[in-house]
């Protein structure tokens, strides 16, 4: 039986950079998926500019790679309130060079294909097919996991997404409200879509949508758990918004809509209590897509757990640090994800913040740039500026 150092079990943005970052630090990695890889994804598709940086430090050609295969970049969002009033903020510039920040934009069944390349290239063993089933304890530390075989490993990474079965297996997940299931398509054709995104709150739900290039646009209807009895017609209720009513011929549909959720799902422990495990990405927790920041919390995540784990290896120190690491990361962002979320779930805070967003174009452009991780999320959480999206 072949002992790794590390055994990833999910191949999205998260596990795969994991992997990728911990086999070129010379680690034995197994890199495992239940999917078969080029796989579809129920997601916004966007990177938020911020992303950027963390793809160019993987290095290994991975930065050029999604420029290539990104056929379209957004320069801001535009957010939409109940009543059709809107406000637009962009992402700036940087300060010395004075070039203009943007995301980039692509199908998951590309970008996560990148990733998963890299990490294979890097030395990563990558095995697709495989369901992990269970993890394997060993003198009360996680050692290993469960498939169609035994896979023992120094360290289990569990970045198996939304419905993570090593966070189950571990424990301790927990659930917030809001509870929302997200419905999303590849549509052509869609009229005024532009370089910028789109974000348009109703009085249940929400919409967001945004180009991947080659004229097709991914749209993300998104609804609260309790006003779904049953699966929703997604065009009809696309025109029920009034920014989007008759921008969509169902005749232009390119993918078949896929579901996911319910979201507000996180983990209580990072780290297994008896070590030897961490969960990164969607498995540790879930950002509502209203705010773009799951591939980013994905691949940065996957930064710190691969330094933590990286430590671990060669020093014997506990995984500790990796949840302490993830919040002074991501404290910020978790608490802004929880203000807007209030703010989407309440039309008239809404439609009272659109307004004053509309006016205030200063005010538009930070939060936008706090969303897409150009500036700290502190910036916009500060009393004096909360007070001012209000009055």
């Amino acid at each position: 039986m072949t002992h790794w150092d590390a055994a990833v079990v999910g191949a999205g943005p998260a596990g795969s950079t994991t992997a990728l970052l911990l086999a070129r630090a010379g680690a034995r990695v197994l890199l495992l998926d239940r999917a078969r890889f080029p796989r579809d994804k129920p997601c916004s598709e966007y990177l938020s500019p911020e992303t950027t940086r963390v793809l160019e430090r993987l290095g290994g050609g991975v930065l050029d790679a999604v420029a290539a295969a990104s056929h379209a970049r957004l320069t801001g969002m535009k957010v939409v309130a109940p009543s059709g009033a809107a406000m637009i903020g962009r992402f700036g510039r940087f300060g010395r060079s004075g070039h203009e920040r943007f995301s980039y934009a692509l199908p998951r069944t590309t970008f996560d294909t990148i990733l998963r390349r890299a990490a294979e290239a890097a030395g990563a063993e990558v095995r697709e097919g495989v369901k992990v089933e269970n993890l394997v304890y060993d003198r009360g530390a996680v050692g290993g996991v469960v498939a169609r075989e035994t896979y023992r490993a120094r360290v289990v990474i569990g970045a198996d997404g939304l419905r993570s079965v090593v966070a189950r297996r571990l424990g301790g997940i927990r659930t917030s409200p809001p509870r929302r299931f997200a419905f999303t398509a590849h549509v052509s054709d869609v009229a005024g879509v532009t370089d910028i995104g789109e974000m348009h709150i109703g009085r249940t739900g929400y919409v967001g949508l945004g180009p991947i290039g080659d004229g097709v646009t991914t749209v993300a209807l998104v609804v609260p758990a309790r006003t779904l009895k049953e699966r929703p017609d997604f065009f009809d209720a696309l025109n029920r918004f009034p920014g989007l009513a008759g921008r969509f011929d169902p005749r232009r549909l390119e993918r078949a809509v896929l579901a996911t959720g319910p979201f507000a799902q996180w983990s209580r422990r990072s780290v297994a209590p008896g070590g030897g495990a961490l969960l990164v990405g969607d498995a540790a927790d879930f950002f509502d897509p209203f705010t773009g920041q799951g591939i980013y919390s994905a691949l940065r995540g996957a930064e710190l757990a691969a330094a933590a784990v990286i430590d671990t290896l060669t020093t014997g120190a506990s995984l500790g640090a990796y949840a302490r690491a993830r919040r002074r990361e991501f404290t910020g962002k978790w608490l802004l994800e929880r203000v807007i979320a209030l703010g989407i779930g309440w039309p008239a805070l809404a439609e009272r913040v659109v307004g004053r967003l509309a006016r205030r174009s200063d005010l538009a452009d930070l939060l936008v740039r706090a969303t897409g991780n150009c500036v700290p999320a502190r910036s916009v959480l500060a009393p004096h500026v909360l007070a001012r999206l209000l009055w």
